[in-house]
């Protein structure tokens, strides 16, 4: 922004001559031949400099600086006086007492003129510069502060989605472990138990995947997998949970020949779940509809998948629509209170579709008549159906483990319990370690796997793996750790460890991981 000069005189040829000697690319000068028109630019305009000739019919450019000094918008504004006087004379001391800056005498020195008005330029632009950092600083902080606001109120809704179904877990153990609870009610609170734990899983999940997503560390598991069967599962998922509210809940997907396809199918599925889930969560009457178009052309190898979920429930307003893509904040905190939820789920949705050439966007939405999202991927196309899997019963995986030697290590009571547990029923023979030392001790029996827990004291589970292979064990060992990163998996290999599994371990996964490892294909 240029820096504005003000010259006021009577006579025009001096204004002319005056521009010419400051005149520069930085500046944009402004002209008065009386005390009117300059009062009304001084009005108007935010002056640098004002250079004001003395000796002026009518009104002198003293009693300018007078009038000018009289309004609190210019009362500051710097003047220097031009003058035909001789210097020395009473003119300097009349120029100061009137607030002057400076005087210049004629004939005027271009060299003295432009360097005494530099001064002035350069304060403006100093003072320019400062005022936005001052306003630079104060946007950051207002950001900071509603960043630290959403993050607060995060913070809060987590400790509510984490408390909640915790309450109900603590609970429900608690009544469970009473004399007064009838076999057929111990039933609804294994069940409450069972349910409340995975919400509190779908939270760490959430928050996990957010974690992995930001720090770029999220990868994809590539799999074959049919479109059309996929949605038939997410079809009679979302459409009983819709049922049970009284909505419809349509999928509209016409499959070719075409249906089969290679990507990431979980977080495909995932990204979809959570749109749907939604639709009807957000949903009171009417229905949710979905519909899936693929189109025939592929774009460089990979086909495009528009997917478009639409209901009929409360809608966003304009405010609304800007935020919910925003991490750490929901449609607002009164969202939060009456659906639950950690508020992760549209974001998380959104960056695994962009990593997957796609995107989630709003495509329309009003209050009280609901919204249509969009999903897109691009994912290249399979030749080959899924490879087809023989199933087995739960009670012939159990079979397998009857009479093999399992060693469970973990320094942790509650865990090698709960394993002892897990496993008990399956007929196999358990040993329980509490110590890497203890494992090595044990490992003398030659069990036929062993399930390392890694955070341990002392000697932790990558040491303690590491040792057993340097004595010579060469069966099978299971990782069981509570951490979900990727990197903790690529560690916990590199220690000689044939499998990891993530805390907390579902016992129907656990067998099935089990027998897979001491029963190789």
């Amino acid at each position: 922004m240029k820096t504005k000069v003000l010259i006021v005189d009577d006579i025009k040829e001096n204004i002319v001559a005056l521009d010419a000697i400051i005149n520069s690319p930085d500046l944009e000068i402004f002209h008065a031949q009386n005390a009117d028109a300059a009062l009304n630019l001084v009005f108007e305009h935010e002056f640098a400099l004002a250079l004001l000739d003395v000796q002026m019919p009518s009104l002198t450019g003293f009693d300018l600086a007078r009038l000018i000094r009289g309004v609190e918008r210019s009362r500051h504004l710097p003047i220097i006086f031009v003058t035909a006087q001789d210097k020395g004379s009473s003119i300097e001391f009349a120029g100061y007492e009137m607030g002057a800056v400076d005087l210049l005498f004629k004939p005027l020195d271009p060299h003295v003129v432009r360097s005494k008005v530099r001064v002035f330029v350069m304060l403006d632009q100093q003072s320019k510069q400062l005022q936005q950092q001052i306003r630079i600083a104060s946007d950051l902080k207002r950001q900071a502060e509603e960043a630290n606001l959403a993050k607060s109120a995060f913070l809060a809704n987590m400790s509510h989605e984490i408390r909640t179904p915790l309450a109900s877990v603590l609970g429900f153990a608690e009544l469970l472990a009473g004399e007064t609870v009838q076999p057929n009610e111990r039933v609804k609170l294994w069940q409450a138990i069972d349910r409340n734990g995975e919400l509190l899983m779908r939270v760490i999940d959430d928050v996990l995947d957010l974690s992995k997503i930001e720090a770029q560390k999220l990868e994809m598991n590539p799999v074959v997998f049919s479109l059309k069967e996929m949605l038939r599962d997410l079809e009679l998922t979302m459409g009983h949970k819709a049922r049970e509210k009284g909505l419809q809940f349509t999928v509209n997907y016409a499959a070719d020949k075409r249906d089969y396809f290679l990507g990431d199918a979980t977080r495909v599925k995932q990204v979809l779940l959570n749109l749907m889930n939604n639709a009807v969560k957000f949903t009171d009457r009417g229905g949710v509809k979905v519909e899936c178009k693929v189109d025939p052309q592929d774009l460089n190898g990979l086909a495009p998948i528009c997917f478009y979920i639409t209901d009929s429930g409360i809608g966003l307003s304009e405010d609304q629509r800007a935020r919910i893509f925003q991490p750490f904040a929901q449609a607002d905190l009164t969202t939060s209170k009456k659906f639950g939820g950690t508020g992760l789920g549209l974001v998380i949705a959104r960056k695994l579709a962009q990593q997957m050439e796609g995107d989630v966007t709003l495509v329309s939405s009003e209050p009280g008549k609901g919204s249509t999202f969009g999903v897109k991927f691009k994912i290249a196309r399979s030749d080959k159906a899924p490879a087809a899997t023989k199933p087995t019963s739960p009670q012939e995986i159990k079979d397998l483990l009857r009479g093999k030697k399992i060693l469970v290590v973990d320094d942790v009571i509650d865990n090698r319990e709960l394993m002892e547990l897990f496993l008990g029923p399956t007929g196999a023979e358990i040993s329980l370690a509490e110590s890497g030392e203890q494992a090595l001790q044990l490992s003398a029996s030659r069990p036929d796997i062993i399930l390392m827990d890694i955070q341990m004291p002392g000697m932790d589970g990558y040491e303690t793996t590491k040792r057993l292979r340097k004595t010579g064990f060469d069966r099978p060992i299971l990782a069981l750790t509570a951490h979900a990163m990727r990197a903790e998996t690529e560690r916990c290999i590199e220690s000689g460890c044939d499998k990891v599994m993530t805390k907390p371990v579902n016992r129907g996964e656990l067998i099935r991981v089990l027998n897979h490892l001491l029963f190789p294909v």
